[in-house]
């Protein structure tokens, strides 16, 4: 059977899926907690390292500056004895392993006849030997060098930028530069002690706390002191590096470790992601530690891999296992599938298993049970509420058909005066209404809404016409007849209900009406021309309210061509989805477009069909009565 067909290996398939969810949102959670961990850790550990090498350097040169410092009053002691100047290069160097070199320069002709003068004692790179020599010479013009310059401009003790020395050791190297003045503060002499680059490169090729992390020093000027590559000290930057690289980040780098800033930066080095820990040294240097990420996590990669290996073997045994135990559990469901099947094809006294087990299982069997024995009593009560909603039913078209059957459809044609109305109840009866008469050249015409819907509204309404017909066949004034409607209404109506109405009567000689309106909604009156507006009305109660109310009429005078739009709120409330209604804007922007030749029944239907298209679909929510007249 296929997954699809079978319950217990679909819900094993749930359960695999989320489980696998559940792991892979474990293993990213913890696999991001590995890494921040893992990222921190190696943070500090190259921060450490970098420290510990930082220390190391500032040793070395810690002691050649007090070595230096240690050795100058000897100088100062034996100006006079130019041999000794040479003896005191030689023991500076003879007593300090990571001193290359030493010399006493001095102020070009502090020594009568001599323009240059400046003992220098050092290692030599092949012979590991000590040698002595005087390097000043015309060739060899010290004091023009940065070693001498810059420390006597300063007036303090300097380490110069690494250079490769030909005229005195004939190595790379860095002096360190200690001005010697008289006691008038004048500068006589600089006395210097050089270190090699070579210790410090292998200083750097030995920090490496992961493989193929290396470590480096710049100078002030940004150029290589140490690199892993030799090639590049002394004869490249680490700007010039930058260059090669698509992240410009290796220029910010550059640029804070000129600046003496401890910082930790991440860049992408030939599109691997690593990172630099940097900071500086006290004699204007920096040094700098570089590492790859993926060094830092490939201890882990390990574990990975594993964990990606066993994780599909054991995902594949939970759905397995999940569905023999599944299908084990569910083998009555299908026997309950079967007896709801028979149930299902009308054989409601079907059987069915009984079961021992006192689980949902046992749920399911009584619930099934007791659904038996809900339908069989359903089907009794059904057959009774269907005749009794027929019974309704049919009483409700009749009366619908009573209701419609009251309201006068035999509409007057004539050719002074085109009238037609409408009525669209919101359920199978309603309480809107309307109502006309002609008698010999005068019209009398009414539109009505009750309070509410349905059987309620539609026994008011019906008393509201019947009230009307007879108190209006009395020949009485317009408002004595609406005093009289009201009086009749509030006779005896402990429901509180009421019925907005307006009324009118038009004589077709003379075109004067009148009329009274009763709380009901402004009624549009379009003029010969096609202006459409509302017409005002004194506010009126409406019936039923207060017995006694003083109804007042008024009169108007209309023009041949005007017609009457007398209309219900369910028009202008009538509703979209949305909560929007038709409104009265809508409804004079439609009657200022009418065809002054229209027929009164092609007036009303358009009015309604406007409405409908406006509604698109939604439910009718009170009811719709239109009535035109126009007077011709």
């Amino acid at each position: 059977m296929s997954i699809k067909n079978s319950f217990s290996s679909r819900l094993s398939l749930y359960v695999l899926i989320v489980a696998s969810g559940l792991l892979i949102v474990l293993m990213v959670w913890l696999g991001s907690i590995a890494i921040s961990i893992l990222r921190k850790s190696a943070r500090e550990k190259a921060e450490l390292t970098l420290s510990n090498a930082i220390v190391e350097v500032e040793k070395v040169i810690t002691e050649v500056e007090r070595a230096v410092d240690n050795v100058d009053w000897m100088v100062y002691q034996h100006l006079d004895d130019e041999e000794f100047m040479y003896q005191v290069t030689r023991e500076l160097v003879k007593a300090n392993p990571n001193i290359i070199g030493s010399a006493v320069a001095f102020e070009p002709g502090f020594y009568k006849g001599r323009h240059y003068f400046a003992p220098y004692s050092y290692i030599g790179d092949l012979t590991h030997e000590l040698h002595s020599m005087q390097m000043g010479n015309e060739n060899y013009d010290y004091p023009t060098l940065d070693w001498y310059q810059i420390p006597k401009l300063l007036g303090h003790p300097y380490w110069s930028e690494p250079y490769y020395d030909d005229g005195g050791g004939g190595q790379r190297m860095s002096t360190y530069s200690l001005p010697l003045r008289d006691p008038d503060g004048n500068l006589f002499g600089i006395l210097t002690a050089d270190i090699s680059l070579d210790w410090l490169s292998d200083l750097v090729n030995s920090v490496q706390p992961y493989r193929n992390s290396y470590a480096m020093i710049i100078g002030r000027n940004a150029a290589y002191i140490a690199h892993p590559d030799s090639s590049k000290v002394l004869n490249e930057t680490i700007f010039t590096s930058a260059m090669e690289m698509k992240d410009t980040t290796a220029f910010q780098i550059g640029r804070e470790m000129i600046a003496g800033i401890h910082g930790m930066r991440r860049f992408d080095n030939d599109d691997k992601a690593s990172f630099a820990v940097y900071g500086p040294m006290s004699n204007g240097w920096s040094m700098a530690l570089v590492c790859s990420f993926w060094e830092v996590f490939r201890e882990v990669t390990g574990l990975i891999v594993v964990i990606l290996i066993i994780l599909p073997l054991g995902l594949l045994s939970l759905f397995f296992g999940c569905r023999r135990i599944i299908r084990r559990q569910t083998t009555p469901l299908i026997e309950f599938s079967n007896s709801a099947m028979t149930i299902a094809k009308g054989n409601f006294k079907a059987s069915i298993p009984e079961v021992t087990t006192k689980d949902e299982i046992l749920k399911l069997r009584n619930s099934l049970v007791f659904m038996q024995r809900s339908i069989n009593e359903y089907i009794v009560e059904l057959k009774s509420t269907t005749a009794s909603n027929e019974r309704y039913e049919s009483e409700l078209n009749i009366g619908r058909d009573i209701q419609m059957s009251m309201l006068p459809q035999n509409f007057p044609v004539r050719d002074d005066c085109s009238l037609h109305a409408m009525v669209v109840p919101a359920k199978e009866v309603g309480g809107d209404l309307y109502d006309f008469a002609v008698v010999g050249d005068t019209v009398f015409f009414l539109v009505g809404d009750v309070s509410g819907k349905g059987v309620p509204a539609a026994l008011f309404m019906a008393i509201t016409r019947a009230a009307f017909r007879f108190i209006g066949a009395l020949g009485l004034p317009m408002h004595e007849v609406m005093q009289r409607v009201n009086d009749c209404l509030c006779d005896g109506n402990t429901s509180g209900m009421f019925v907005t109405i307006f009324a009118a009567c038009l004589d077709l000689k003379t075109g004067s009406m009148v009329y009274c309106n009763a709380g009901h909604n402004p009624i549009v009156v379009v003029d010969p021309d096609g202006k459409a507006s509302f017409l005002r009305a004194k506010p009126n109660l409406a019936a039923g309210l207060f017995d006694g109310f003083p109804y007042e009429s008024e009169t108007i005078q209309l023009e041949r061509g005007t017609r009457l739009v007398l209309y219900t709120d369910g028009v202008t409330e009538a509703e979209r989805a949305d909560k929007s209604q038709f409104g009265e804007d809508r409804l004079l922007e439609w009657a200022s477009q009418l065809n002054p030749a229209a027929f009164s029944d092609a007036v009303v239907a358009d009015l309604y069909h406007h409405v409908k298209k406006f509604t698109n679909g939604a439910e009718q929510n009170d009811d719709i009565t239109i009535l035109t007249i126009q007077w011709k």
